[in-house]
């Protein structure tokens, strides 16, 4: 009619849809390879296929209840740790195919909504916590997808990731082999816990301090086989982590002294694990953890140093030809 004007609806494109379930997609592949990763890792190193909800729960940063019996008392208590094997196999999957807004939105909807639903999944004896878990895995989505979104724009940053997740993949690989000789139960820990083991090393090879409190309790622990990296001769780690600050030199240039900063002192917070425990009338803390100021000290001088190193050599080269 003359005088109104007619709004057309049209459906949202072909190419948007598709987007969102691709990012759908996305969501539930990181659910399910975090699943199936925690059920190996727990599996084999004696903790029970029913732990596996716990273990994706702590690998989003997550908290997890526990119930032991130790003689006449019982014991209760929560742990903190984060298995970064079942972490980054999460994130991995989460992230590679978020390659737009639409896709991000799609696997960020399907995440929370599996947060939402995890604590109420049967654990053994591990009871996973709501709250912790929905905050602390909001928490993980937010860093993931801001990493992801950061890769799109910033190719130094993703030569870097690069360089991190090619070390923890060797990590795991050395671990496997190692459970050669060590059997299913190191095998489990390293799908589990390579990472947090390679954290360990990486900032002890650059000074930083661990430190291991509690008593010896007749708790569940996890075996190494002889991997562990606290008790390990230290300039072999020095190596090792002088060649990752290298690499990190290498693309990210004159910004490599923050940038392996950044990494080293991140390494300190997610390499350490916490347990605390009640029974009767005593706490009981075990832990162990590593002073984030060194590490990233440590790390901001071995960045400054790779970075002239790196600079230096190409400057020679340059001047060569």
């Amino acid at each position: 009619m003359a005088g109104h004007r007619v709004t057309a609806v049209t459906a949202p494109a072909p190419a948007t849809r598709r987007d969102v379930l691709v990012g759908v997609a996305a969501g539930l592949a990181a659910w399910l390879g975090m699943a199936g990763w925690g059920l190996l890792g727990a599996a084999l190193a004696g903790f029970g296929a029913a732990a596996t909800p716990a273990a994706v729960a702590l690998a989003v940063g997550g908290s997890a209840g526990i119930t032991e019996g130790m003689g006449p008392v019982a014991v209760s208590g929560s742990i903190s740790v984060l298995p970064l094997g079942v972490s980054l196999v999460g994130a991995v999957l989460l992230a590679v195919p978020l390659t737009s807004w639409h896709r991000v939105a799609g696997a960020a909807a399907v995440f929370t909504a599996g947060l939402v639903v995890l604590p109420f999944l049967p654990a053994g004896r591990l009871e996973v916590r709501f709250w912790p878990t929905v905050l602390g895995g909001l928490l993980w989505l937010a860093v993931v997808l801001g990493i992801r979104v950061a890769l799109w724009w910033q190719p130094k940053v993703r030569q870097v990731v690069t360089v991190l997740l090619g070390a923890a993949g060797l990590a795991s690989v050395v671990g496997a082999l190692a459970s050669v000789a060590g059997g299913a139960r190191v095998l489990g820990t390293m799908v589990l816990a390579a990472p947090n083991l390679l954290c360990i090393a990486l900032t002890r090879g650059l000074g930083t301090p661990w430190t291991v409190r509690g008593p010896n309790l007749p708790l569940p622990t996890v075996d190494t086989g002889g991997l562990g990296p606290i008790a390990a001769p230290v300039w072999p780690l020095v190596v090792v982590s002088a060649a990752i600050a290298v690499l990190i030199a290498v693309f990210a240039g004159w910004h490599a002294p923050w940038v392996t900063a950044l990494c080293f002192g991140a390494m300190a917070v997610l390499g350490g694990a916490h347990v605390a425990f009640h029974a009767g009338f005593f706490d009981i803390d075990l832990g162990v953890s590593g002073n984030v100021l060194d590490a990233a000290g440590g790390g901001l001088l071995a960045g400054a140093a790779a970075g002239l190193l790196v600079q230096g050599v190409r400057y020679w080269h340059r001047q060569r030809t």
